[in-house]
């Protein structure tokens, strides 16, 4: 095995390795999503990846991750809110101004 070979092998295993991490942090997100909306009595609707980027946070290089967050309050309405993750670390949670269900 020449040294060409061995850098497209250890970049296939790299991108290999991220893919399976943005997948764990996606799924830890979507229970994380569907825990919050539980709790704050919200209908979970759907969670949306629309921005991935490598960054530092508190020193730590990681994936910081935004996310769409669809729920509703009454059963009709629908709202989009936004989730941040940095890793498996939620950074924020933002959700528009929405009706309470009576």
């Amino acid at each position: 095995m020449d040294m060409y070979s061995l850098i497209i092998l250890l970049l296939i295993v790299g991108v290999g390795i991220q893919f399976w991490r943005l997948r764990g942090i996606s799924e830890y997100t979507i229970a994380y999503a569907e825990q919050y909306c539980k709790k704050e009595g919200l209908q979970f609707i759907s969670l949306a990846r629309y921005r991935t980027k490598l960054s530092l946070y508190r020193n730590k290089p990681d994936w910081l991750i935004d996310y769409h967050l669809e729920f509703s309050s009454d059963g009709e309405t629908q709202y989009v809110g936004t989730i941040q993750t940095h890793g498996k670390r939620v950074v924020s949670v933002q959700l528009p101004v929405f009706r309470m269900a009576s």
